[in-house]
């Protein structure tokens, strides 16, 4: 009986290695594939078995030779499939041949075991045995007494397993694999010695017990699950992590088993009898044994001394813990070594904030280093220039982009005696910078350390922040420590706007997150006299998370618009950076704006904010212009779905954009505050200035909920002053003279007028919409003239009576004259209540 039940968890086990492996390691290489079809194969074949032996243990004997040779059959194809799948890795192709080797070895191993096995006996006492006649006739029989049997077992479990594997070390030499895949194949090698090691360790313990012999499945499972751990594996260890992670499993694993193989070989009755006594020893013991393993397992993996190179998950978790409102300096200073020294092995950690003399100034160092950087090193501008703010010293001589510097970062490393460099930056703006020296093994960082490096850097740059913050004497001098630093730093981040400085609009805005810190922000930045981008924008996430990626994507924005002189082509850079840079899972949902004062026209792409009003003053009604927009983050290419919309902004028009936060949030009795309470907010306070505006909105949210708010919340209010009618009025009425010169200057000045009218048509990149502000320079006195004829070419090109149009999404009308969209008048009237 015990046997039935051993079989039953190794069938149980690999039909679970068989589901990881299938959803796991998902792949499109072949070999990953064959990998998962072997596993499915010898489930099946251990299912079999372990009804055969329910039949030998009923006594059923009619189906135990039957289904005995299917389970054969099943054993030879599985390595067949497993063998040319680790072939088939190292050369991921179909190929004629092979299949067709692969195709006869199959037939042939349902050929022997239906055909060529004589005897197939399957018991409790003699365990398996199976016997067939000669290949050899007598006399050479002698000198090869090779039968059916040891040809199969031979051929199926030694042959073509090594032979797959040494056809993989050939393929991967041929084509210089990279090393992680070299490791791979190395695991891999070590799965196949681990099996034939348990079936020369089954079949010389079965040489006294026969009965052994029905556990052979054993040797399969541990393979697979060798097998499992080589595809999964991400890096390659050093040599110090896989003397660990051998240490680790003897102790762990190894030796408690074999102290629970001894006890039982002394224990286990002279008769072989299982007595009550027998198994209530066997079970108090093995569940010792189970203790022990978890108990020791836990303390060697929490072991500083016992590094490991995987240690990405349990260094963001600890990173991920540090709490900077509640802990003073030197305690999150002396944490943040530890976790580095306890995950990454680190000798060292040195912390540089920018200090008032253009220098770096050492704020914290756990090995007494006390030196000073100056900020101009021209190495800081080459690495920002290449966008490297994570430099690793074994990189310098095999990355040509930091050829540039590679003087320079020798001599930094060699002068501040470290072998990692994190830059903390805002842009081109450094703040700070944190060294790490040598790993404790005396190693240097790896390419999986850097990997891990940018992957968890905005956990650096917050750290950064805090260090610059309270390390500031002044700022502690003003600032009540009560304040929670964490608040105080996203709150400085996000008022870093560039305010707009024109007569023409008129801008109001709030910010007010739900729990102190968020991750929704509005940001105003200048890109010529004439032009502004307007973003608003919602992270998903909440608290310290969610201000961190803020941070991020809010300085990412002013370093892309260095580069990206496309509007489109922003926002599909920046869902790939927040795809691909971000936390896994990250979603941005926002507007981008941007309003050309020259011409009166916003160009902007709705990324899936949820509402975008604007109110016009000739109807003196509300309409939803945002359309159809999409996430960032959510598609690995936007492109498809990104839509530049325009309208033309008149004299009295008003856009409000809001967040989630203001149109979702619920009253007490679970009512929705809604696009309606929104709308009719604008239209109530439409006389007020766009910050009253603003605050408006917002009490009345907070009057409607009358609890604590739900939500972050974000409100942008943009009043377009323009050209008010009275002005242009008094344009258009010039005397006789005046006229022939006004039509004189329209005449000088047509291209000037011309540009502006022509829209931009919908669905196309705005180019040379956010050119530097160098490359377009205007002073006061030439945009005094500007306006003026262009007022004086109006007076003689446009009709006196002619209205502003109604902006409409994606409208352009020849000739530069704007047609209002009256298709639906009836239904705006009576929206309108005219």
């Amino acid at each position: 009986m015990i046997y039935i039940i051993l079989n039953i968890v190794c069938a149980l086990f690999i039909i679970f290695f068989t589901h990881l492996i299938d959803t796991k390691t998902k792949s499109d290489n072949l070999g990953v594939s064959s990998f998962s079809v072997a596993m499915l194969v010898t489930a099946i074949e251990s299912i079999l078995f372990v009804l055969v032996l329910i039949m030998r243990y009923t006594n059923f004997e009619a189906l135990i030779v039957p289904v005995m040779r299917i389970c054969l059959a099943l054993d030879g194809i599985a390595f067949v499939i497993v063998s040319f799948g680790i072939f088939e890795i190292g050369r991921p192709r179909k190929y004629l041949i092979t299949s067709l080797i692969k195709y006869a070895l199959v037939l042939f191993a349902v050929i022997i075991s239906f055909f060529q096995f004589t005897t197939i006996d399957v018991s409790f006492e003699h365990g398996i045995v199976i016997a067939s006649e000669y290949l050899i006739p007598a006399p050479a029989r002698e000198f090869f007494p090779l039968t059916w049997t040891s040809l199969f077992t031979n051929l199926y479990r030694y042959v073509i397993p090594i032979t797959g594997m040494l056809f993989l070390v050939i393929l991967q030499e041929d084509k210089n694999a990279t090393q992680l895949e070299k490791y791979q194949t190395s695991v891999m090698a070590e799965g196949i010695l681990l099996m034939w090691a348990i079936n020369l360790a089954i079949k010389f313990v079965s040489t006294s017990a026969p009965a052994f012999s029905l556990l052979y499945m054993y040797s399969y499972l541990f393979m697979y699950v060798v097998f499992y751990m080589a595809l999964t594996k991400i890096s390659v260890p050093s040599g110090k992590a896989m003397f660990v992670t051998l240490f680790k499993s003897l102790v762990s694993y190894i030796l408690p088993a074999v102290a629970v193989g001894v006890l039982s070989m002394f224990l286990q009755p002279a008769t072989g009898e299982y007595t009550k006594v027998f198994i209530a020893q066997f079970i108090a013991y093995s569940t010792v044994a189970v203790l022990f393993s978890l108990w020791i397992s836990s303390v060697l993996s929490s072991s500083s001394r016992l590094y490991t190179a995987d240690y990405e998950a349990s260094l963001e978790k600890e990173l991920a813990k540090i709490d900077y409102k509640e802990s003073e300096m030197d305690q999150i200073t002396a944490k943040m070594f530890e976790i580095m020294r306890r995950n990454v092995e680190s000798s060292s950690m040195t912390v540089y904030i920018l200090s008032g003399q253009n220098e770096l100034d050492v704020a914290y160092s756990s090995n007494n280093m006390n030196i000073k950087i100056p900020l101009n090193n021209p190495m800081f501008d080459a690495l920002l220039n290449i966008n490297k703010s994570i430099v690793v010293k074994s990189q310098i001589e095999k990355q040509h982009d930091l050829a540039v510097a590679q003087k320079e970062l020798e001599a930094f490393f060699a002068h501040t005696k470290s072998d990692a460099l994190f830059i903390l930056n805002e842009g081109h703006n450094i703040f700070g910078i944190i060294t790490l020296g040598k790993k404790a093994s005396g190693d240097h960082y790896k390419e999986y350390d850097y990997n891990v490096f940018v992957k968890l850097y905005s956990y650096f740059f917050v750290f950064g922040y805090y260090m610059r913050n309270i390390s500031n004497k002044d700022v502690l001098g003003v600032v009540n420590r009560e304040i929670k630093m964490s608040s105080q730093i996203i709150t400085s981040i996000q008022e870093n706007i560039d305010h707009v400085k024109t007569p023409k609009v008129d801008i109001g805005y709030m910010m007010v997150p739900a729990h102190n810190i968020g991750g929704e922000f509005i940001d105003m930045i200048r890109l010529t006299e004439k032009r502004h981008l307007f973003v608003v924008g919602d992270l998903s996430g909440k608290g310290i998370a969610a201000s961190m990626n803020m941070v991020i994507l809010k300085s990412i924005i002013r370093s892309y618009l260095a580069e990206v002189h496309d509007f489109k082509q922003l926002v599909v850079k920046l869902n790939t950076f927040v795809r691909d840079s971000l936390p896994k899972g990250t979603i941005f949902a926002g507007l981008f704006a941007l309003i050309d004062f020259e011409t009166d026209t916003m160009y902007y792409i709705n990324c899936g904010i949820p509402a975008l009003m604007m109110y016009t003053q000739v109807y003196n009604n509300v309409i939803e212009i945002q359309g159809s927009g999409h996430v960032l983050g959510f598609v690995k290419d936007l492109t498809p779905y990104v839509s530049v919309k325009t309208t033309k902004l008149n004299h009295g028009d008003i856009i409000m954009a809001c967040t989630d936060g203001l149109i979702q949030s619920h009253s007490l009795r679970g009512e929705q505050f809604g696009k309606e309470r929104v709308q009719q907010a604008l239209l109530d306070n439409s006389t007020y200035p766009a910050q009253r505006m603003a605050q408006f909105t917002f009490e009345g949210l907070l009057k409607f909920m009358s609890k604590e708010m739900e939500d972050d919340v974000s409100i942008l209010v943009i009043k377009y002053e323009g050209l008010p009618e009275e002005k242009k009025e008094t344009v258009e009425a010039p005397a006789e003279g005046e006229a022939v010169e006004a039509t004189e200057a329209a005449a000088e000045t047509t291209e000037t007028v011309e540009a502006p009218a022509e829209e931009t048509p919908a669905e196309e990149p705005v180019d040379t919409q956010m050119d530097a502000v160098a490359d377009e320079t205007v002073t006061p006195e030439s945009a005094a003239a500007e306006m003026a004829a262009a007022a004086e070419a109006a007076a003689v090109e446009e009709p006196a009576e002619k209205k502003p149009a109604i902006p409409v999404d994606d409208m352009t009308m020849p000739e530069g004259f704007e047609m209002p969209d009256l298709s639906d008048l009836d239904a705006m009237m009576k929206e309108a209540g005219l």
